[in-house]
């Protein structure tokens, strides 16, 4: 199908991209940097075109399957990395947040997945509500465990004093610690939404709030994580390394979750 087809074709973007990136990275070049940019633009089109067309195909979003959610989060990680370079010019994230995409995409067409079983007419609403909500939820955080990496990179390269050629490329720990925690509050509270989302829908169509499997303990361990992470910013001042690794920590645990859905 035409969607498939601009799919294959965007993943070639993304490879393009990052691999323009780390050329740009060892000989500094106003050409591989907008080489870098347009494949990753271009890739981004691309989905959005397979997005679009998969849509008008099934007449829904396509959401209802492990398959289109993680095309669909690959689409959003790589819009949030396209949004962080043309409005902050955060170079130093195409090293994370696109291979990030990449993976998902490529997972997304390998990985065999059954539709979800969509409850009545009048459920099936908020379930596509939840799952969103779920998605963008996960792809902000992506944002924040970008962030963190960097900056745990950045800090030990710069503590071990021991400058790296790609360490001029990266931003500051003072925007990598900003950054990072505005991405994690927005994915905190979009998947804190989620979850209670998730809850209610669990009522409404298996009449229960709690099923006790691996997805569901995971998810909550993760939200569980960045509530501690979300009170240690707030309360104690929390910053630097030991909030970048709760970051990274709970962003593992999210992603975890979705690979309990893995047949």
């Amino acid at each position: 199908m035409i969607h498939h087809v601009a799919q294959a074709a965007a993943l070639i973007g993304y490879f393009l991209g990052v691999f323009f990136a780390v050329l740009n990275a060892r000989t500094p070049s106003d050409k591989l940097k907008q080489a870098s940019t347009t494949s990753l633009l271009g890739a981004w089109i691309l989905q959005t075109g397979a997005v679009v067309g998969h849509t008008i195909a099934r007449g829904t979003v396509p959401l209802d399957s492990l398959e289109d959610f993680l095309l669909m989060l690959s689409w959003v990680v790589l819009g949030f990395h396209l949004y962080l370079w043309f409005r902050r010019h955060l170079l130093g994230a195409v090293f994370v947040l696109p291979p990030i995409a990449f993976v998902a995409a490529v997972l997304g067409i390998v990985i065999p997945a059954p539709h979800l079983q969509l409850p009545r007419s009048q459920e099936t609403g908020w379930l596509y509500f939840h799952l969103g909500l779920t998605l963008v939820g996960i792809a902000a955080l992506s944002v924040a465990f970008a962030m963190s990496l960097i900056y745990l990179v950045q800090d030990r390269a710069l503590k071990a004093k021991r400058p790296l050629a790609l360490l001029e490329k990266l931003p500051s720990l003072d925007t990598c610690d900003r950054v990072g925690f505005h991405a994690f509050l927005a994915g905190f509270g979009l998947l804190t939404l989620g979850i209670a989302t998730g809850l209610v829908l669990g009522m409404v169509i298996h009449h229960r709030y709690w099923a006790g499997n691996p997805k569901e303990i995971l998810s909550y361990l993760a939200w569980f994580v960045f509530a501690l992470l979300f009170y240690a910013r707030l309360s104690r001042g929390l910053r630097g390394r030991k909030s970048a690794y709760l970051t990274i920590t709970g962003y593992a645990l999210a992603i975890l979750t979705i690979a309990t859905l893995v047949p």
